[in-house]
């Protein structure tokens, strides 16, 4: 009896919502659901730096690679994206945060002019300053901002670059912001 009243329960709330409407249970299982599933964050412009070691003391640019900057345009400003792992925190100590968070090290990181991380040059011009990239102590960190003083077209082609925070000339990680 039990099972029965269940199932007819059920089978009022699957009428119930054949009369109202068609259920969606993924973006891809409506009809139209490609305008209506698709948010603005897939189809908006979008740019990408690979960040690549750099050996400070011998100013040249390593195979080996810590991560990637992704640049999404919005709404009169430029989304960015930082994910990075395997950085040396240079015999640095991790700082602990004030709001409970991981104990972290800040690295300067900004976007500055230039096209080749293996020309690595010490007089940079800085097209935007970041917010401090917080590594972590395994060597991880993210960084999220929003930039609203520069568009895609500005930084296409120049670099994303995060160095010591005690010494902004002693580059450690360098990409090229381009196409993805």
């Amino acid at each position: 009896m039990r099972g029965t009243a269940t199932t007819n329960m059920n089978l009022k709330k699957i009428a119930v919502l054949g009369t109202v409407g068609v259920l969606c249970l993924g973006p891809m299982s409506c009809a139209g659901s490609k305008k209506m599933g698709s948010s603005a964050a897939a189809s908006a412009p979008s740019m990408m730096a690979t960040i690549y070691a750099v050996d400070a003391g011998l100013d040249r640019v390593s195979k080996g690679t810590y991560g990637t900057a992704k640049f999404t345009e919005g709404a009169g400003k430029v989304d960015v994206l930082v994910q990075v792992n395997g950085v040396p925190l240079g015999g640095r100590e991790a700082n602990i945060t004030a709001d409970g968070g991981p104990a972290t090290v800040p690295f300067d990181a900004r976007i500055v002019k230039g096209t080749d991380c293996a020309a690595v040059g010490h007089d940079d011009t800085v097209i935007a300053q970041l917010p401090a990239l917080r590594v972590q102590d395994d060597g991880s960190g993210i960084l999220m901002a929003s930039l609203d003083k520069v568009t895609l077209d500005q930084i296409a082609g120049q670099l994303v670059v995060f160095s010591s925070p005690t010494n902004t000339h002693a580059r450690v990680g360098c990409g090229v912001i381009g196409a993805k």
